[in-house]
């Protein structure tokens, strides 16, 4: 029998009407109730419609509202009042409030491959609560705070708080497969996380499409700007990446819990399901990575360990046979001299850092000294003569100064 629909648009109001295509077969009651549920479905649709733009509105439409914590808008104003806190916390205690120090970042909980390996497994949350100087603070609350007081109230508190935490290891995870010796600190790990959630609600229809293409106008502005900034060096961008795209994925997780509403419970259910997943991936990339470090100092033990040994022939008693003396300063003393530099030859093809390369070579300048000192001494016990004195005076000098060396660094 058919059915004829027209719906007519003013600024103010939408009028429908419905009737059957035969007139012959016209029923009132039909059309008044197909109009009925048109004008129920579309008000939910316009509800729908309103509910989302007046949460990406929010925190804009409170006074202070980005800065003060609220029923609805709680976890980003927390997280920058711990990064603030965080930050005065390092400077009361002395740490450079422009140029904080390596060691200083690691002793707080910076993000560092060997350290994880060796199961600080913490370092891959604490990191992102940790600044490089108040420039890099304040540049990273100023991005949290744009993403935070648009996507924390559309996700709900516990929604944004899980992501940011799940991004933030997953970018400091990244940042530890990329980088071996680098230190990783700060938020916008997690940031970019965020940013990469956003992109992914924004691809989907949960957005009303003018707001949809503002937002992606923007964060695609915000992430492309800061990769490629990121390329000049002294930037993390692998952390960045890492962030983005888990947050990419992890906002496609989220969407259909985010698109009914859910309650918290199956939200936890679901939280707790995505933890494990990171924590699995984590454990499984950490127990694959290699640890150069580690490698680095279990040698180091190793060359301190010989070069005790090696050493004794200075504790040798003088009034002792000769050929037990001239044994140990050749079979123990040259031994292990040289035994020291097959192990630096082993180290230097570890593809160290520069400074730990350049101790490399000084280390072996030492333990070539340290051999041509033995052989004069060698001499000196086999000929029973002390004309080789002078010149075994000069090789300790040698040996001292670059003694003098290791202690300052």
């Amino acid at each position: 029998m058919g059915e004829s629909v027209t719906i007519q648009l003013t600024d103010t109001a939408a009028v429908f009407h419905s009737r059957s295509s035969n007139e012959y077969y016209n029923n009132a009651d039909k059309n008044k109730n197909n109009a009925e549920e048109f004008r129920q479905a579309f008000s939910k649709v316009v509800e729908k419609g309103k509910d989302v733009q007046k949460k990406l509105q929010f925190a804009g439409k409170e006074q202070w509202g980005a800065l003060i914590p609220s029923k609805t808008y709680l976890v980003t104003p927390v997280l920058i009042y711990l990064n603030i806190l965080v930050f005065i916390l390092m400077v009361i205690m002395g740490i450079s409030f422009i140029t904080p120090d390596t060691a200083s970042l690691i002793h707080w909980g910076g993000d560092f491959r060997s350290l994880v390996k060796a199961g600080e497994w913490w370092r891959l949350s604490t990191y992102m609560f940790l600044h490089a100087g108040i420039i890099h603070l304040l540049a990273n609350m100023l991005a949290l705070l744009y993403i935070g007081m648009y996507l924390e109230p559309l996700l709900g508190r516990f929604r944004f708080a899980t992501a940011y935490l799940l991004t933030g290891i997953c970018a400091g995870l990244t940042s530890i497969v990329i980088h071996q010796f680098s230190v990783g600190v700060g938020a916008s790990g997690a940031i970019f996380g965020m940013y990469g959630f956003f992109l992914a609600l924004l691809t989907t229809n949960y957005i009303q499409r003018i707001v949809r293409n503002t937002m992606l106008k923007s964060i695609l502005f915000f992430v492309t700007y800061n990769l490629l900034y990121g390329m000049k060096g002294n930037v993390d961008n692998a952390a960045h990446i890492g962030g983005l795209v888990s947050g990419f994925f992890i906002g496609y997780v989220f969407y259909p819990s985010i698109k009914q509403d859910k309650p918290v419970k199956p939200q936890a259910w679901l939280a707790s399901a995505i933890l494990a997943v990171v924590l699995l991936l984590s454990a499984t990339t950490v127990y694959f990575l290699t640890d150069v470090i580690g490698i680095y100092q279990s040698k180091m033990k190793q060359f301190a360990n010989m070069e005790a040994m090696a050493l004794e022939v200075y504790k040798m008693d003088s009034t002792a046979p000769k050929k037990d003396i001239l044994y140990n300063i050749k079979d123990r003393g040259i031994y292990y001299w040289n035994e020291e530099i097959k192990l630096l030859h082993e180290i230097a093809d570890l593809g160290l850092p520069v400074e730990f390369r350049d101790r490399n070579e000084v280390m072996l300048q030492y333990c070539n000294l340290r051999i041509k000192s033995y052989e004069l001494l060698y001499k000196k016990v086999d000929e029973g003569s002390n004309s080789y004195d002078t010149k075994l005076a000069e090789y300790d000098k040698e040996i001292t100064h670059l003694l003098d060396y290791f202690s300052r660094n």
